[in-house]
């Protein structure tokens, strides 16, 4: 497939990226596994997914970055745990995503090598997160989150503008051990952009199950989830595994595998395997 050549290109140019980033704090948890631990998390992600029938593949190249609320700015007031807003970064944390994509679509006839192609920068988004509730055997998170249409070719993104609040519960420790699960649902629906690309209106409920190893260097997810679409009642889904292992704990440096495959009828496709480098810090 041809994007591989650019995938180990891509895959150099994070190791390169992330070996030239500055230190961070070490901290107790820092492989960035837990969804309601609010730390600085920068992520380096690249996924290659081949669709159904040799229908064609998808390259993705993703930058993340968390950051919690609250803390810093005050910090900036002078006022430190005297402020109203210290404690803010524990409740609150903010998420983007910026992407860089290639698509490779299978088009017999339709040129010289029975192949269309077309790279460009993909959608972006954004999501705010917050703690809602906080028990000993119970964590409740409510978010939402927006997904700008801002791709550079009408093939590589959504055609819309959408939001899309959620809510998850974590629960530490109930599938024994180091674990925790957290279930989640999320609506998302369109509210700007091209009249002529299709509304959208979809259901995703997602199932997050984290087991921790080797006394936390190493972990193992998987994370089942279906969505609905409202507007077509098209059915799908995905279940990936993901394998993760620390590289440098000091400073925070971890790196993860996540092959997944597609299910149902309407699956968005037949596999996918992602590969990611994560900087965590507090």
């Amino acid at each position: 497939m041809r994007v591989f050549s650019k995938f180990s290109m891509i895959t150099t140019a994070i190791v390169v990226s992330v070996v030239l980033s500055s230190a961070a704090l070490a901290q107790e948890d820092n492989t960035g596994t837990n969804p309601v631990s609010f730390t600085y998390d920068a992520r380096f992600i690249t996924e290659v997914a081949e669709f159904e029938d040799g229908g064609g593949s998808l390259l993705t190249n993703t930058f993340e970055f968390r950051w919690p609320l609250g803390r810093n700015v005050a910090n900036l007031t002078g006022k430190g745990k005297g402020s109203l807003f210290y404690d803010m970064g524990n409740r609150l944390s903010m998420r983007v995503r910026a992407r860089y994509q290639h698509l490779s679509v299978d088009t017999p006839g339709a040129s010289p090598f029975d192949t269309s192609e077309v790279s460009g920068i993909g959608d972006f988004d954004a999501r705010l997160l917050g703690i809602a509730y906080t028990g000993k055997k119970l964590i409740v998170a409510t978010g939402l989150e927006a997904f700008f249409d801002t791709a550079s070719n009408d093939a590589l993104g959504a055609g819309k503008t959408s939001l899309g609040p959620q809510v998850f519960a974590v629960f530490p420790g109930i599938l024994g051990g180091r674990s925790l699960f957290a279930p989640g649902y999320q609506y998302v629906f369109d509210v700007a952009g091209d009249d002529a690309e299709p509304d959208i209106s979809r259901s995703q409920i997602d199932l997050y199950l984290v087991w921790m190893l080797a006394k936390g260097k190493n972990w193992l997810i998987v994370d089942p989830q279906a969505i609905l679409d409202h507007e077509t009642d098209k059915e799908l889904g995905t279940i990936e595994a993901e394998w993760g292992f620390m590289i440098a704990s000091s400073v925070g440096a971890s790196g993860y595998l996540r092959p997944g495959i597609g299910i149902g009828a309407d699956k968005p496709y037949t596999w996918n395997t992602e590969v990611g480098l994560k900087f965590v810090w507090r």
